[in-house]
């Protein structure tokens, strides 16, 4: 058995393998996407375990990787921070601590749910994303009214007709031109309809 700590970048990753005596037999740099990775990575002779640091996109790697290692272990990043405890920090050194903590069967591992529901959490991560910036959007709409002293209008169009009657001065008519243009950005935003959609697809 050889165990092989991964140190994963989306533009350049490394790997370090170890055979069966905890012993290093190579670390290598790999410059490329996660393709490239796994097409090194299969390169290495077998059985071998693989083990690398949860990241963003790590559901990827780690189906991938299961396909071609006998054991995929992925390490918990914030705990990984407590066991290394060293401000010496690069790929090489991150990549053979992995390997040496996978040889040792020391590996702090982190819950690794299936693709679906690695999907619904995306889906709903996004959703919520999108229901916060609606919320900014709002409250930016109502503090430019209430900064032209206009009282909150429920429609963009009662915007114009508040602002027509109410600032006859031409002094004010380059903020108010300002101001439409902003409401039009953010009530754009408002009209794309995507977290009505998304909250419709989530109850279906």
């Amino acid at each position: 058995m050889r165990y092989v700590g991964l140190d994963a970048h989306w533009r350049q990753s490394t790997i370090c393998v170890l055979d069966h005596r905890g012993r290093k037999l190579l670390s290598r740099t790999i410059k490329g996407p996660w393709s490239k990775v796994l097409e090194e990575v299969g390169k290495i002779r077998k059985p071998f375990a693989v083990c690398f640091e949860a990241s963003t996109g790590y559901g990827y790697l780690f189906e991938h990787l299961q396909t071609i290692a006998r054991r995929v272990v992925v390490a918990h990043p914030g705990q990984l921070r407590l066991i290394f405890r060293s401000k010496r920090k690069n790929d090489r050194v991150d990549a053979e601590k992995l390997a040496k903590l996978l040889f040792l069967d020391e590996v702090p591992p982190v819950y690794v749910p299936s693709s679906e529901v690695r999907s619904w959490r995306g889906f709903i991560g996004h959703r919520y994303k999108l229901v916060r910036e609606r919320t900014r959007t709002k409250n930016s709409i109502r503090a430019l009214l209430r900064g032209l002293g206009i009282r909150r209008s429920p429609a963009i169009r009662a915007f114009y007709e508040r602002v027509r009657r109410e600032d006859p001065e031409r002094g004010k008519i380059a903020l108010v031109a300002t101001a439409h243009f902003l409401l039009r950005a953010m009530m754009a935003m408002l009209r794309t309809g995507e977290v009505w959609r998304l909250q419709e697809e989530a109850a279906a």
